[in-house]
């Protein structure tokens, strides 16, 4: 699957996430978030930026409980 934004073409794997990892950037998950209908507020994006700026330093995802 594929998405287009402005011009450019992301490639995504058959769930939907992301074929390469340093194509993300705020207007690919604006459009992530638009097609599973919600609205990123700013407690999204200060959860979001934690996560990713977690993963570049560790490169694994955080233990997250439920």
């Amino acid at each position: 699957m594929a998405f287009e934004i402005n011009g450019k073409t992301y490639e995504t794997d058959e769930e939907g996430y992301l074929a390469n990892l340093s194509d993300w950037n705020a207007d690919v998950a604006g459009h992530m978030a638009t097609e599973d209908d919600c609205d990123l507020s700013e407690n999204h994006w200060e959860v979001i930026n934690f996560l990713r700026d977690y993963y570049e330093e560790y490169q694994i995802a955080p233990a997250c409980g439920y």
